[in-house]
């Protein structure tokens, strides 16, 4: 125990550097548990829910501008089979990047000699193809896919992690920067040849379906010169007992003709992929989120977080401290987990309720009746209007009368208040008291209306 604060006070502790105190007052770090080119990846423990992250460290450094972008892509990507961005940091040396941990390990050490049964790796495989035709669709190629960069998670789900190569495109655009790993190149990158971004990540999926049916790569050799070689030919063999649905679906992804190669989205429509229709995943272009879950506001306001702040933190998608304990009590949420925060509080100056809460016994929230209208022409109970800067922010699927203009700065329980004039008797400053409990009570009950009446309001906003 002692060996792990010590760290956590080496990482993320130094002089002048709030962003560093505010990692460290949030997160425990625990140890490293990888290495890269370009940083550290150490696992922690979120401090309230206990939950634990994966952060990764990316020093600024000259060699490191390419990757030092991955933040910015993350920000934009929200998707089940793409990693979790939680929150985002930053000191004059470092940028700190908390994402979720996928306990699971590498997708590399699931499969075994000899390759994985089709059945399993055609579940697998799916959720890889969808998380990448969602980054295409959002304008962002991967451009270092390979087993080694892709997680599977507890619930045995994969997860697409290290965008440190990633870059934005558009289409019929061509691309000059050369990056990946030797044995997932595509021609055209070993060639030296402008490129689309897409086709270079097809040819890459190609590469891990079949090391993920045979337990090896297609293109080996004793040395570079020899992979490098076979690339540019397209030489590689499949074993007997790949079926032909796989190899005709390998050779697709695998064709030296950039512009023969299929999507990502026509490749979720192959025979072999779609083969039992079972675990299909479906288009995903839902952003975080339009309309906070209340039972977690809820969570959070017992936590002692300013809900207006959190609201804002989230409709703005500023990936801090509040928007990070949100999205883990969404996680421990969908995961069926009850949501316990430790003593040790986050926001500064607030301190948090006494008591853990369970988000499996919170309250229970009323559902809208099919005759009820989707959207209500009155004003809701305590509702307020959305702050002047969540409004410039451009998000259109926020309705501005939505967002909780209360500041929540409650006095923690048992502080004295400010003396005045003379000093009250015993019984007066009994009844100030009782006065402030019922002010805090009061509130309490205000934001849980507004939070059960906003659950009424439809989705499908109309327009404002």
């Amino acid at each position: 125990m002692h060996s792990q604060s010590s760290e956590s006070s080496v990482v993320l502790q130094g002089p002048r550097s709030c962003q560093k105190a505010v990692l460290r007052d949030q997160y425990e770090v625990l140890r490293d548990i990888g290495f890269g080119r370009f940083g550290k990846i150490k696992l922690a423990s979120h401090r309230l829910t206990g939950v634990e992250v994966a952060i990764k460290v990316l020093q600024k450094k000259g060699q490191n501008l390419l990757v030092l972008s991955e933040p910015e892509m993350m920000r934009s990507l929200e998707h089940p089979y793409v990693i979790q961005l939680l929150q985002v940091a930053e000191t004059h040396r470092n940028i700190y990047m908390v994402m979720e941990h996928a306990g699971g390990g590498r997708l590399l050490d699931h499969v075994p000699q000899g390759g994985m049964q089709e059945e399993e790796a055609r579940r697998l495989f799916r959720q890889v193809v969808s998380a990448v035709s969602y980054c295409h669709h959002k304008g962002i190629m991967h451009r270092d896919l390979k087993p080694e960069n892709i997680m599977v998670d507890a619930r045995s789900h994969a997860r697409l992690i290290d965008f440190g190569f990633s870059a934005r495109f558009t289409p019929g655009q061509n691309l000059h920067q050369f990056w990946g790993t030797l044995s997932h190149f595509a021609p055209e990158i070993i060639l030296r040849k402008a490129y689309e971004g897409p086709p270079v990540d097809i040819w890459s999926l190609g590469v891990i379906l079949h090391f993920m049916l045979t337990g090896r790569y297609p293109f080996g050799g004793n040395t570079s010169k020899e992979v490098l070689s076979q690339i540019t030919l397209a030489t590689y063999s499949n074993p007997p007992y790949v079926s032909l649905a796989a190899r005709m679906l390998i050779h697709q992804m695998l064709t030296l003709d950039p512009q023969k190669r299929p999507t990502a989205k026509q490749i979720l429509q192959h025979p072999w992929m779609t083969h039992g229709k079972q675990d299909l995943p479906h288009d995903y272009s839902e952003p975080i989120p339009i309309r906070p879950d209340p039972e977690i506001l809820t969570t959070m306001f017992d936590m002692g977080y300013d809900l207006r702040k959190t609201w804002v933190s989230l409709a703005k998608r500023k990936f801090n401290a509040a928007m990070a304990t949100y999205l883990l009590l969404q996680h421990q949420k969908s995961q069926g987990a009850g949501c316990i925060f430790q003593e040790k509080p986050v926001p500064p100056r607030v301190k948090p309720r006494p008591h853990p809460v369970d988000l499996s016994h919170s309250l229970v929230l009323p559902k809208r009746s099919p005759s009820e209208p989707a959207l209500s022409t009155f004003p809701l109970p305590c509702e307020p209007q959305l702050p002047e800067g969540a409004r410039q922010a451009g998000q259109k699927h926020i309705r501005s009368a939505s967002e909780p203009a209360l500041h929540l700065h409650l006095q923690p329980a048992g502080a004295s208040t400010p003396d005045v004039g003379p000093q009250p008797d015993s019984g007066q400053l009994n009844a100030h008291r009782r006065l402030l409990r019922w002010v805090d009570r009061r509130i309490a009950t205000c934001v849980r209306e507004l939070c059960c009446c906003t659950s009424r309001v439809s989705n499908k906003l109309a327009p404002m």
